[in-house]
């Protein structure tokens, strides 16, 4: 008599074992069957694979050739270096990056586009009434599941929130007063708020501050910096770290040769130091991604090249960019997170 095997429910299928399958296996899968090809390009297959991604790519932008490449990061694999075909023409920028989708802006016409590296899909993003696009360009998602892109403009005091749902761009009013105060720079999504740095030039020299914004609410609200070496000459950066948002402060040690970083945290509405380290220079580099082992993804500015940091092994200053919206480099993971209604496929 045959064995008849038991059979799995076809929902633990789909909610427990399609969704922690490498991304290469799912594309074998779709062609299966129509149903379980039709599931595995929802929107909530995307979601629930995303859960179970925990390899990060850092996807790499040679501006002078407009050609993109990836590699792992976790480890740091030089072996895995994989050129990716550009399905779109144009000079373009990267500016932000969230959940496997990019946000590449067209320098030539001042237009934006959604990118999936992974699955090649993209949608053009027109922003006709947006003539500046300096600033900052921050990527998040509310508690809709909405993927947003918030553009804070410096130069004319003006912000600005794209919905990918409804596909719709609309102004944040009242802001001219708090945003021309500053050059916004840096930007971090962590948790339900996003926080950026600010700086300015004064008669009495450099003017920092910090603002967070809350992604629900949409209200911006001033922190106050921690007490910093007062008259050096200071590298302030945030950084996202085991959850929490840090302050990373370098500055020359007016006492004795060389240079020194504080790295604070910042809990509730207080500031708690919570390392010093001295060492006798600096390296300029653009801080990437924080591996789990503890060690700091970067980019070297001299050549281009990547390496891991240790934080006691360097005084690090990181660099803004060209200009103040624009990355050499960012952390992609592989998603299958849609760009958009009406997207294009390689």
């Amino acid at each position: 008599m045959a064995r008849v095997l038991p059979q799995l429910p076809t929902e633990i299928i789909q909610s427990e074992l399609l969704p922690r399958l490498p991304a290469k296996s799912i594309g074998r899968f779709r062609c299966v069957c129509n149903t379980w090809n039709s599931f595995l390009c929802s929107p909530d297959f995307a979601r629930a694979h995303l859960r179970y991604n925990t390899k990060y790519k850092l996807l790499l932008l040679d501006q002078p050739t407009q050609t993109f490449c990836t590699l792992d990061c976790e480890p740091v694999n030089h072996d895995s270096i994989t050129n990716l075909p550009i399905p779109f023409k144009g000079d373009v920028v990267i500016v932000a990056s969230l959940d496997g989708l990019v946000c590449v802006v067209f320098r030539e016409t001042n237009d934006l586009a959604f990118w999936n590296p992974l699955t090649g899909a993209y949608k053009k993003i027109y922003t006709k009434f947006v003539v500046d696009m300096s600033g900052v360009f921050t990527f998040y998602i509310d508690s809709s599941n909405d993927y947003k892109l918030l553009h804070i403009v410096s130069k004319s005091g003006e912000g600005f929130i794209y919905s990918r749902r409804l596909d719709s761009w609309r102004k944040i009013p009242h802001l001219e007063n708090i945003i021309r105060s500053f050059n916004w720079g840096q930007a971090i999504f962590l948790g339900e708020k996003i926080y950026f740095k600010l700086e300015t030039w004064r008669s009495g020299g450099p003017q920092r501050g910090l603002i967070s914004f809350d992604v629900e609410s949409e209200k911006f609200k001033e922190i106050q910096f921690p007490p910093l070496t007062c008259g050096a000459s200071l590298y302030v950066n945030l950084v996202a770290l085991n959850g929490c948002i840090h302050l990373c402060v370098g500055y020359k040690d007016i006492h004795h040769e060389g240079f020194k970083c504080d790295m604070w945290r910042i809990d509730g509405d207080k500031w708690i130091k919570v390392a010093t380290f001295d060492r006798s220079c600096y390296q300029p580099l653009r801080h990437i991604h924080i591996r789990r082992n503890g060690n700091w993804l970067a980019i070297w500015e001299n050549d281009n090249s990547f390496n891991n940091i240790d934080l006691k092994d360097y005084i690090y200053y990181f660099l803004p960019g060209y200009s103040d919206h624009e990355q050499k480099g960012v952390i992609c993971m592989g998603t299958f997170m849609s760009p958009g209604e009406g997207q294009r496929r390689t």
